[in-house]
């Protein structure tokens, strides 16, 4: 096991290899996780309790995940009910 160390250390992890991994792909899902979901999913939730829907919370989470798309299909729910 420790003869292994080396070849598991042998090339350093860097910053600029988080963010140029699979072409940028882990830093868009990061931002996607960590911006979006909460920003819409706390919208959703806020409207939701404001209009007397049922399950905020569940459809918070649920339209969260879609972000953007999630939003779009809220707000198209909020206009025809």
């Amino acid at each position: 096991m420790i003869a292994l160390l080396p070849l598991i250390f042998h090339y350093p992890l860097q910053t600029s290899d988080l963010l140029t991994a699979y072409n940028g792909a882990l830093l868009r899902i990061g931002l996607y996780i960590f911006i979006f979901w909460p920003i819409v999913g706390y919208y959703v939730y806020q409207d939701s309790i404001k209009r007397g829907y049922s399950s905020p919370r569940l459809r918070a989470v649920l339209l969260g995940i879609l972000g953007i798309l999630g939003l779009l299909i809220h707000l198209g729910m909020r206009r025809s009910g």
